[in-house]
């Protein structure tokens, strides 16, 4: 029998210890990217992609980091690279399929067509490769459910991948089916739709998030079950950002200050990379229209740090640029007009399609 010699086995052993640390340092990603914590994705991705340029798990959260920050063409040019080193993955087609989705957003109407059909294409390889695979169900549940009939939407089949997606994702598939029922205005089965994701997981952050936020639809809101349900999900994973949000909301609307007060300084310590329920306060105070000082002083603090990036239904948008928006009006309800145009000036710096912050400041001049 040949015995391995030292050096071999040195060899051996240090190939081990090196893939099962890219294996944390993946797992690690995962869960940075599933918390929304994209700040810290980018931090551990980029060192190693430096240590190794052909690193395909980080070339592909870097290249989420970047689409959620709305550089779809430096998320596209990282997804072809991992896509290119692992051809029959099916994360990296979803990520293709829902970077092409964005910048459907931004293209005009000819090339949105082209657009859309790779949306198409991408997610429906990704579910070739990997059946049950959900965020291709969901992509492809968007496309049926919105593209036009010209380029293949189709509602039938939108409700048919949300019905399959219950079987093996039933908080996400429930989610989906209450969307649908949304849009139809059957708001009789949303509620039920958005508990019985609840109730396939209880334990699960996104399931409690949603079924929260549903109460704050239309003009009949119920703040104490936005309240009961955001705080169940804070309780699961304390180191979310979305449940203090909806709180914070829920508090400033109310008017409960010293509650608001706690709640800031205990989502500061839990998360403190994501100073976001000081502006989802500070939006509310400036909307109720009494309290000036207390919203200048929650965007302030907001713009302090580096905010994480922030994807709406207008595409990728700097939640920096919405702040000093914010701030410019909260300026201007306060008399100090010199400021508000500066903060003004500042929020269209950073991004020239805020049309509000162009209106105000034609306005202010």
């Amino acid at each position: 029998m040949k015995v391995m010699s030292l050096r071999s086995l040195s060899l051996v052993l240090g190939s081990v210890l090196l893939v099962a640390s890219a294996a944390a340092a993946s797992d690690r990603l995962q869960e940075l990217a599933d918390a929304d914590h994209w700040k810290e994705v980018r931090a551990l991705a980029e060192p190693m992609l430096q240590t190794n340029p052909k690193d395909d798990r980080a070339l592909f959260f870097l290249g989420r980091y970047k689409e959620v920050a709305g550089d779809y063409d430096g998320a596209l040019a990282l997804a072809q690279k991992a896509l290119a080193i692992d051809p029959k993955n099916p994360d990296y087609h979803c990520l293709l399929s829902f970077i092409y989705g964005r910048q459907v957003l931004r293209a005009g109407i000819f090339r949105k067509i082209g657009l859309a059909r790779r949306v198409r294409k991408e997610a429906e390889r990704a579910l070739e490769l990997k059946g049950d695979h959900v965020e291709a169900h969901i992509i492809l549940i968007e496309f049926f459910r919105q593209a036009p009939g010209i380029i293949g939407g189709n509602k039938a089949k939108a409700r048919a991948l949300a019905e399959e997606l219950v079987r093996f994702d039933p908080v996400r598939g429930y989610i989906a089916q209450a969307n649908f029922a949304h849009e139809e205005r059957l708001e009789s089965r949303v509620e039920g739709l958005y508990k019985k994701a609840v109730e396939a997981d209880p334990r699960s952050y996104i399931a409690l998030i949603t079924l929260a936020r549903s109460y704050g639809y239309g003009g009949q809101r119920n703040f104490a079950l936005i309240e009961k349900y955001a705080r169940e999900a804070m309780a699961l994973d304390p180191g979310r950002v979305a449940a203090y949000d909806l709180i914070a909301q829920n508090l400033a609307r109310l008017e409960r200050w010293p509650d608001l007060e706690d709640l800031l300084v205990q989502a500061e310590k839990n998360v403190p990379d994501n100073l976001s329920p000081y502006i989802q306060a500070g939006r509310i105070v400036l909307q109720q229209g009494k309290d000036f000082e207390r919203a200048e002083r929650y965007f302030r603090k907001f713009l302090t740090q580096e905010p994480e990036p922030v994807f709406t239904s207008r595409g990728s948008t700097s939640s920096y640029a919405q702040t000093y928006w914010r701030l410019g009006q909260t300026l201007e309800k306060m008399n100090r007009k010199a400021e508000a145009v500066d903060a003004l000036r500042t929020a269209l710096k950073l991004d020239p399609n805020l049309d509000g912050a162009k209106k105000d400041l034609k306005r202010l001049r």
